[in-house]
């Protein structure tokens, strides 16, 4: 078990962890700032964009952005803790399933989110004139993500049951 504690994979993991939380915070603070400003300048980013229905589908575009990176966020912070919880030496316990079903509904979220933001964005760069953005989404890679956190859950949700089994028949 001291071989664990002492995995500089860990560590490495766990700085890296910080890392991407710590950018995914400030990004979608950024984006939180930028919606904020741009209500606040109401009225000259009409003139800018030329019209209402432009302006508050790049607001919404903007918004549907910043909760993509909260659920980021949250999902960084559950497998940081997962991480921290195999530093401790005991991964295989119920807080380590409830957050990996919890990482796969993040993850189904930010694919959904991800469907609905391609036509917006879609609709704001036509709107500028600025040429076409390809629009189609590729669910497969985050499917396959999704179902394999489902699937650790439970795989870590039984290794807990059959751990507790067995230190009750000792």
């Amino acid at each position: 078990m001291a071989g664990i504690l002492k995995d500089p994979l860990l560590d490495i993991a766990g700085f890296l962890l910080w890392v991407m939380m710590a950018l995914t915070a400030f990004f979608g603070s950024l984006f939180l700032f930028g919606i904020l400003a741009a209500i606040f300048f109401y009225g000259q980013a009409i003139a800018q964009t030329g019209s209402a229905t432009v302006f508050w589908t790049m607001e919404l575009g903007l918004l549907l952005v910043a909760g993509i990176l909260a659920m980021c966020f949250l999902f960084l912070r559950h497998m940081k803790r997962i991480v921290d919880s195999v530093g401790e030496g005991d991964p295989f316990i119920p807080e380590n399933a409830d957050r990996l079903t919890a990482m796969a509904w993040l993850m189904l979220a930010i694919q959904v989110v991800g469907i609905v933001l391609g036509p917006v964005a879609e609709y704001v760069v036509n709107a500028f004139g600025e040429g076409h953005t390809a629009s189609e989404y590729d669910f497969g890679g985050g499917l396959v993500l999704i179902l394999t956190l489902f699937i650790l859950a439970r795989v870590f949700r039984k290794g807990t049951e059959m751990r507790e089994d067995l230190e009750g028949t000792v």
